[in-house]
């Protein structure tokens, strides 16, 4: 009944038609065992009421499904892209991963939460 993430500081749009993304991982990340055989996976675009979350993710990996953290990842995302691992390359020091967007939803409601310089911003 485990729910596993990582907060990630970026990921590319290869292509729009089809979707196509791209994003990698640290391969002395202490996820990377965790991510490294990844088939499906979800990306949320995290709104500024979810600071928390980013944060919990970016130093741990697992939390309890019905958690409040899990919940407000779900209510308050600004967009969910459900994607399948089509590539993984091994490049340097990371595993790079390229990614079908299977589906997506965007949450107009939301402001995105921005981090920048090792802060957290928002768009003025």
């Amino acid at each position: 009944n485990l729910v596993t993430g990582i907060t990630v500081n970026s990921f590319v749009s290869i292509s729009l038609k089809p979707a196509y993304i791209s994003w990698s991982l640290d391969k002395t990340a202490s996820s990377y065992k965790k991510f490294k055989n990844l088939k499906f996976f979800n990306i949320y675009i995290l709104s500024t009421k979810q600071i928390e979350v980013s944060n919990y993710f970016s130093s741990k990996n697992e939390v309890l499904k019905n958690s409040p953290k899990v919940k407000n990842l779900l209510k308050y995302n600004l967009a969910e892209l459900n994607c399948k691992t089509i590539k993984k390359i091994n490049i340097g020091d990371h595993l790079f991963f390229v990614a079908k967007v299977l589906k997506f939803k965007l949450k107009k409601e939301e402001k995105p939460l921005i981090y920048f310089a090792s802060k957290y911003k928002k768009l003025s």
